[in-house]
């Protein structure tokens, strides 16, 4: 994963954690398959899990569903992606 401000991680699904670069707040991630068309990130500051990023793609491949659960702020935020 790369994204547009800096951040960057390989990580083997259903694998270990794996270093995060780029971004102070967190330091490992670990991805897993949580079924058809659906994944689990879960982000680490030094071991402490501080979110937990879910995502189920719909069948037609060009919607999701998606949350970020923040551990940290004790908020779970819910929201739609669409293929452009």
């Amino acid at each position: 994963m790369t994204n547009g401000s800096g951040q960057t991680y390989t990580a083997k699904l259903d694998g270990p954690d794996s270093p995060m670069k780029g971004d102070p707040g967190i330091t490992s991630v670990s991805v897993k398959i949580m079924g058809k068309n659906a994944l689990e990130e879960t982000d680490k500051r030094d071991g402490k899990v501080i979110a937990v990023f879910k995502m189920t793609v719909a069948n037609d491949g060009k919607t999701a569903k998606a949350s970020v659960d923040d551990k940290m702020q004790n908020r779970t935020t819910a929201f739609d992606v669409t293929k452009q």
